[in-house]
C-alpha cells in the first residue's frame, strides 16, 4: 500500500501510494492522491490532490483543489484555485478563486 500520514490529527490515508502531510481530519483515499494540510479535506479521485483549506474535495481522476472553503473539483483533470463554494464540473476546467459564479457546470 505504501500510504503515509506525516502529521496532524485524525488524518487517514487509505489508497495505494497516497499521503496526508498534516492538518486535521483529512482523508486521501484515491490511489496516488494527496492532502497537504488544512482540515476536513478529501482527495478521493486517483492522482487527485487538495493543498489546504477546509472541507474541500477532489473527487475524480487528476482533479485538484488549491485551498479555500467547501470547494469541489469533480470534472476529470479539473481544478479549483480557492475561494468559497466553487465547483469545477467540466473536464480540464480551471475555476479561479475570484470567479463570479459558484457552480461552473
Amino acid at each position: 500500500w505504501y500510504s503515509s500520514v506525516s502529521g496532524g490529527g485524525q488524518n487517514v490515508a487509505v489508497g495505494f501510494w497516497c499521503s496526508v502531510s498534516g492538518g486535521a481530519s483529512n482523508k486521501a483515499s484515491g490511489h496516488y492522491s494527496s492532502v497537504s494540510g488544512g482540515s476536513s479535506n478529501e482527495a478521493i479521485g486517483q492522482k487527485s490532490s487538495v493543498s489546504g483549506g477546509s472541507y474541500n474535495k477532489a473527487s475524480v481522476y487528476y482533479s485538484s483543489v488549491s485551498g479555500g472553503v467547501r470547494n469541489t473539483a469533480k470534472g476529470h483533470a479539473s481544478s479549483v484555485l480557492g475561494g468559497r463554494g466553487k465547483v469545477a464540473v467540466g473536464g480540464f476546467q480551471t475555476v479561479p478563486s475570484t470567479s463570479g459564479s459558484e457552480d461552473h457546470s
